[in-house]
């Protein structure tokens, strides 16, 4: 994996929760999750992404739930651009479960519905209603907007951003990709916040800015 999403990173999360787990089962997670986030209907969602978030996690400087770090590795190891959300979240929680379940891990057990919801908090990006357990509504938010992240980049990253998605979903025409994609990107202007977090102010007028010359961009 590149950069900071490397096997020994995922080890690492994996023995803070619990250091009796057979390395083994880790190394072999690892290895599937590489092999997974490098496939080749991916052009955004790849180890990349991953790094991504774990960087800006890093850089945030505040102590990291284990639950937070482990959602980020499995939020999208599912992702099938054809059958879509709620699909690919669905089948990435069962991935994370049955690993968790393959460790026998009493504190892994403990972790494995609050990081499930998180990652079915990615359908819609927006706080449960109930929280995960273990974790308040700043941290839940914290996942949220590092999965949100790229939407508050520069213009020139989002724009690989966003070229990228159109390779992930080469198999729509010119025409159902424009509708399709502009009615995502406009539901994200209908959000009262895209980030959720506080201090996230410049980000989401950037982010705004780029959504908003995506939109033009399509309809051109």
């Amino acid at each position: 994996m590149l950069s900071c999403a490397t096997e020994g990173r995922f080890k690492q999360i994996v023995s803070t929760v619990d250091p009796n787990i057979n390395d083994e089962i880790t190394r072999l997670m690892a290895q599937e999750l590489q092999s997974r986030y490098s496939e080749p209907q991916r052009a955004y969602h790849t180890p990349d992404h991953i790094a991504y978030m774990l960087n800006a996690l890093d850089l945030a400087g505040d102590p990291v739930h284990p639950t937070i770090e482990l959602a980020i590795w499995f939020h999208d190891c599912v992702y099938d651009p054809i059958k879509g959300g709620p699909w690919n979240e669905k089948e990435s929680i069962r991935v994370w479960e049955d690993f968790a379940d393959s460790t026998q891990s009493r504190a892994m057990a403990d972790l494995k519905p609050s990081v499930s919801a998180l990652i079915q908090a990615t359908i819609l990006h927006q706080l449960p209603d109930v929280l995960p357990e273990g974790l308040n509504a700043s941290q839940v938010a914290v996942f949220l907007d590092l999965d949100m992240g790229i939407l508050g980049e520069s213009p020139e990253v989002y724009a690989k951003y966003a070229q990228q998605i159109r390779q992930e979903y080469s198999h729509y025409s010119a025409e159902a990709y424009r509708l399709g994609r502009a009615k995502v990107l406009e539901s994200f202007l209908l959000h009262e916040r895209i980030f959720l977090g506080p201090g996230k102010e410049a980000m989401e007028q950037q982010a705004r800015e780029n959504i908003r010359g995506e939109i033009i961009g399509l309809t051109v």
